[in-house]
């Protein structure tokens, strides 16, 4: 037989006094503004989850604009240092040409390519190009005006980061660059049997193609302090030649590419043992009254 269950005692009842007051509750909610948390605020039913709107590429971006841009890169490659410039024309149909300028370890190369782009989502732009029967791929992001300003290869073997400038039409010349020019860079020199990292700040004056000037290098333990001198070839497309010569007695020698509007220049180092590219911005045009340093 089942054993029998032992009767359910009945809840104590509560005097009166000590129970709760429907009309006390009622006017604590409303004395309190309706702040009151569980258990004494009334639960209804839950209002429905509102999810966040969905930016919507296709409005809120711009699309990539045509024009021509210079394009600086650096990166590694199977572990060597890679350093790039571009000068490359986008045409409304979404393809586009230029001139790359390169530094793979200690080889250097130019050569002409062509590729296209294409509007990807969140105001990016795809980027294929065709290097010697190679395809690269990259993508950039865009600026509010559709001009891509900052880039990254997608490449699984190539690390590659590269910064772009807009640049207007026009022709080139060496007057663009009268008066002070300023830069920093970092790039890997070949010491040792490997490549060691240096970082370099320079000021210098340009006047007609001539320039002289001063640089501050870093090679880790050493620092050393140099004046120079040297010239600009200046081609109308922009691409441009640079030899200088320092105190020291070192040759130095460029590839670059100027700003048509006088902004400045970015510059490839060609020679075998340095791998270094950078911006030298232009910050005043020469003056006869202050033609030094």
């Amino acid at each position: 037989m089942r054993p029998s269950t032992p009767p359910e005692k009945p809840f104590p009842l509560q005097p009166r006094w000590a129970r709760p007051s429907r009309c006390l509750a009622l006017t604590l909610l409303v004395s309190l503004g309706g702040a009151l948390t569980p258990p004494f605020a009334m639960a209804g039913p839950a209002a429905p989850a509102t999810a966040p709107a969905a930016l919507d590429p296709a409005t809120s971006c711009s699309s990539p604009r045509p024009g021509r841009y210079a394009v600086m890169g650096e990166g590694e490659l199977q572990g060597e240092p890679l350093a790039r410039l571009l000068l490359e024309t986008w045409s409304p149909d979404g393809s586009l040409k230029g001139v790359r300028i390169e530094r793979r370890g200690r080889t250097y190369r130019e050569s002409l390519y062509t590729g296209r782009y294409r509007p990807i989502t969140m105001c990016r732009v795809a980027i294929e190009r065709i290097y010697l029967n190679a395809i690269s791929t990259s993508q950039a992001v865009l600026d509010t005006q559709g001009r891509p300003r900052f880039s990254l290869g997608i490449l699984p073997d190539v690390l590659m980061v590269s910064r772009w400038f807009a640049l207007p039409e026009g022709s080139c010349s060496a007057s663009l660059l009268d008066g002070v020019v300023v830069s920093m860079q970092r790039g890997k020199d070949w010491r040792d049997g490997g490549w060691r990292p240096n970082a370099v700040v320079q000021r210098e004056h340009w006047r007609g193609g001539q320039v002289r000037g001063l640089a501050i290098s870093s090679y880790g333990p050493t620092v050393e302090e140099a004046t120079y001198t040297g010239a600009i070839d200046v081609q109308p497309d922009c691409l441009a030649t640079i030899k200088q010569r320092d105190s020291l007695g070192v040759s130095y020698n460029y590839r670059a590419i100027v700003m048509p509007d006088g902004s400045g220049y970015l510059y490839l180092q060609t020679d075998p043992d340095e791998v270094a590219t950078a911006f030298l911005q232009r910050l005043s045009v020469a003056s006869p009254l202050n033609p030094g340093l």
